[in-house]
């Protein structure tokens, strides 16, 4: 923990404010006679009284004890981000630190991995190394055009992203209503993407990890457009390169055609004599192929590839229909394709 002095026209007592506190992410906590009334907190280290004036207290509740009284952030305090606590015609600078262990978040994959895209591409996904800070993480990531200008309503800003259970897959979908189209957005604003045209996501170093702290560096990754994708994939054209018996090789998959990752995670499943096998996934979009290493060895005999039709190509395209197509109630995205190998 460290605490910063504040130094204005105001009556100034920041350590005696802070005398005996306890301060971490869920809460500050105080001792009863350095406080008044008006306790508030907010966010930065505030140096100018009639700025501080003017910033609006951080929402949270207040609970007084017989000795102590506890401020209760709604949204959990950053780590090493400061904040300012005023009361009593006092006030204090506070900082939670990160512990000493700690390690960065970075960004261990984008996907698609690949340098060119279809013009009517519909998602990406960006893999972290550990959860990410959910609150408005949208802000934080750009799509840029071959200027550097940021492009206007190219991502869909969900209220709750769509993150993994574990926190550090996040999907970022394009803008589906200029994506598709005949729709009003894509009628009045046109595609989001010009076809032969330079782009670049952009991850700001603004983003956070779940404690708080951000980025090292800002991110980006460049992209060029091509002509659209509206043709359904397949699985007919799958060439399966079976790994050996007692061994635990990956068992690799040539796809001929770029997929989308975050669809192949939830729409893949591998069976042998009706149990499935667990095992990781990983999925290379520069060379097209899917890679999956079980859990345990193989064992000779028949193995089943279960791709459930919610499989998608980058443009959105799945094993049932196109995205880009009258909607069609009698058709359904849960019918599953399957492909049969042998170990031998």
């Amino acid at each position: 923990l460290s605490i910063l002095l504040l130094i204005g026209s105001l009556e100034v007592a920041s350590q005696q404010l802070l005398d005996k506190a306890e301060y971490n992410t869920k809460y500050l906590r105080v001792a009863n006679q350095q406080l008044g009334s008006d306790l508030k907190v907010v966010r930065g280290a505030v140096t100018e009284p009639q700025l501080l004036e003017k910033k609006t207290a951080i929402l949270g509740t207040v609970t007084a004890g017989d000795s102590y009284t506890t401020f209760t952030p709604l949204v959990p305090f950053d780590k090493e981000a400061h904040y300012t606590l005023v009361s009593n015609g006092q006030a204090a600078v506070f900082k939670i630190d990160k512990s000493k262990d700690y390690e960065p978040i970075e960004i261990v994959g984008i996907y698609p991995a690949v340098k060119q895209v279809p013009v009517n591409i519909l998602k990406w996904y960006i893999r972290f190394s550990k959860p990410v800070n959910p609150i408005k993480i949208y802000d934080h990531i750009r799509f840029l055009d071959d200027e550097g200008k940021p492009i206007d309503r190219s991502i869909l800003d969900l209220g709750a992203p769509l993150l993994s259970a574990d926190g550090t897959l996040l999907t970022v979908w394009i803008e589906p209503g200029r994506q598709k189209r005949l729709l009003g957005p894509n009628r009045h604003l046109g595609s989001v993407f010009d076809i032969e045209q330079n782009y670049t996501l952009h991850i700001s170093n603004t983003l956070k990890d779940a404690q708080g702290i951000a980025l090292e560096k800002s991110v980006s990754h460049s992209f060029v457009t091509h002509a659209s994708d509206r043709n359904q994939p397949s699985i007919v054209q799958w060439q399966v390169d079976p790994p050996h018996a007692a061994s635990h090789q990956d068992l690799n998959i040539s796809c001929y055609e770029q997929l989308d990752y975050g669809s192949l995670l939830d729409a893949f499943s591998l069976e042998h004599e009706g149990r499935p096998i667990a095992g990781q996934l990983s999925y290379d979009s520069a060379t097209n192929k899917i890679h999956y290493r079980p859990e345990t060895q193989w064992t000779r005999g028949e193995y089943v590839i279960k791709v459930n039709g919610i499989l998608e190509d980058l443009a959105g395209n799945n094993l049932i229909h196109l995205f880009d197509r009258p909607i069609d109630e009698n058709l359904t995205e849960r019918s599953t394709q399957e492909l049969r190998f042998v170990i031998e």
